[in-house]
């Protein structure tokens, strides 16, 4: 079992939790092994991390280190911190696709090298680098077989490869967007307010009373991998007023049809606050909302959707976030299919 344990560098709290952990092996059976653990200090100096690692007889070590697979540290993982990713790829590339059939690479690919790098897109932005080499790979497992030198032209072009087979491609996973629809759950999950630590977190310590998409990013540079992706959140999904904190009164779909600031161009241009929340918006009268004296084009797009304005309801609930695809729940799969819905397939496969 692989334990990670975040504790101040308190020699107080060590032995606290050398206790606990004694306490554990004594009632489950299952023992600590203090050889093969690890001690990995932040912001402490090397004697302090030294004397609490003497307590437990650990090594000391430092970040990045690798925890259930993954690269783990304070700062963004570098392109050879996912070598051991590209590494497992090529050598399976040269053990298992030297003697099969293009079909069967085809198979091979889309079950074993297309699936390989789940594990890291489900947490991490890969970078544009690290896809481009395991792209390669899998362009020689399709089209040159297990040598890796090969020299033997690919038949087709790789974008078409990655298309769905029902719009005219192998059906090859597009990496990229693979990895855009697994992070999308994080926002999800963030924006929905689900119970989970993190989310709570997030909230408390950046966005209190804001709307996130409207304040400046900060946090980890994982959490600012994901506020890249707010964008095309907002695009698929449409916000289910609850108090109207976290929706943007002019850029967000909100009510019926595309946000206000496309659907009123001219009054928001006349607006004083461009970044205002639905719940900011509410409460103040509309003479202070506007630069004054507005246009007649602008005040005529005020009274086309005064009665929806009006009309608002807003209760101590959060807010929700519902998709375009009818669904409350979000579902890689579904932004997945979502990139390639206007494609038409070629000519060759109306019939099918």
């Amino acid at each position: 079992m692989t334990l990670l344990l975040p504790f101040a560098a308190s020699g107080k709290e060590l032995f606290v939790l050398k206790a606990l952990l004694q306490s554990f092996a004594q009632g489950t059976g299952l023992k600590v092994n203090f050889h093969k653990s690890c001690l990995i200090p932040i912001n402490v100096s090397e004697d302090k991390a030294e004397m609490l690692a003497g307590v437990f007889g650990y090594r000391t070590g430092s970040m990045p280190f690798t925890y259930l697979g993954l690269p783990l540290g304070t700062t963004k993982p570098r392109v050879i911190d996912f070598a051991p990713l590209v590494d497992r790829i090529e050598r399976r590339l040269s053990a298992n696709s030297a003697f099969l059939s293009n079909g069967d690479r085809l198979t091979l690919m889309n079950s074993v090298f297309s699936s390989l790098p789940t594990y890291y897109m489900c947490i991490l932005q890969l970078p544009k680098s690290v896809i481009e080499n395991i792209d390669r790979a899998r362009r020689h497992c399709l089209w040159r077989g297990g040598d890796i030198n090969s020299n033997k032209k690919s038949l087709v072009a790789w974008d078409k490869v990655c298309k769905p087979k029902v719009k005219g491609g192998l059906g090859v996973i597009n990496l990229s967007i693979q990895n855009q629809a697994l992070l999308l759950k994080f926002l999800d999950k963030f924006y929905n307010r689900r119970q989970v630590p993190w989310v709570s977190l997030i909230w408390s310590s950046y966005y209190e009373n804001k709307v996130p998409h409207l304040a400046p990013i900060k946090g980890s540079f994982w959490w600012k991998d994901i506020c890249k992706l707010m964008d095309i959140y907002r695009g698929i999904s449409r916000c289910i007023l609850g108090n109207g904190s976290s929706c943007s009164f002019w850029d967000d779909i909100w009510s019926d049809g595309p946000p206000l600031s496309l659907h009123m161009p001219r009054l928001h241009s006349f607006a004083i606050n461009k970044n205002v929340s639905v719940q900011s918006f509410l409460p103040v009268s509309v003479e202070e909302q506007f630069q004054l004296p507005i246009s007649q084009q602008a005040y005529d797009e005020l009274l086309s959707r005064s009665d929806t304005i009006t009309e608002i309801d807003l209760f101590g609930d959060n807010d929700s976030w519902a998709y375009i695809w009818g669904n409350l729940k979000y579902a890689s799969q579904k932004y997945y299919a979502l990139n390639f819905r206007a494609m038409q397939p070629p000519q060759c496969f109306v019939w099918l």
